[in-house]
């Protein structure tokens, strides 16, 4: 069975001045999700945050930062800050081949397309 595809219409709303698009209109715990994401990212501080399974943790986690790398990606642009090279990148890492698996075909359904290498571990590329 393929996976649902997301109507090519997004919605967008502004967190702490980034534009965050989703793939459908956002349940408030994912606002509030996307929003502490953001915040900590901004603040360059660590952050522990749960959500029960189901909740959609995954696309809000992609959504918001995504979100806000565009948003200071372009900061970086109007002040010539630093060079290209030197842009800030999102690192995804996840214990299980599956969960990343995951992440890759959420990457489908959002407005940013970002550049992925999936890295995994000999049981799933050893031949031997």
């Amino acid at each position: 069975m393929k996976p649902l595809k997301f109507v090519s219409q997004q919605h967008s709303q502004v967190i702490d001045g980034n534009t965050v698009y989703f793939p459908f209109n956002p349940y408030d715990c994912q606002t509030e999700y996307m929003t502490q994401v953001i915040k900590a990212i901004t603040k360059s501080e660590n952050a522990l945050l749960e959500s029960p399974t189901g909740t959609g943790k995954t696309l809000s986690l992609l959504c918001s930062s995504l979100a806000w790398l565009k948003t200071e990606r372009e900061r970086m642009i109007g002040t010539a800050e630093k060079q290209r090279g030197d842009w800030p990148k999102i690192i995804y890492c996840s214990r299980t081949h599956s969960q990343l698996a995951q992440v890759q075909r959420e990457c489908q359904n959002l407005v940013f397309k970002p550049r992925t290498v999936l890295v995994a571990s000999r049981d799933h590329l050893c031949v031997n």
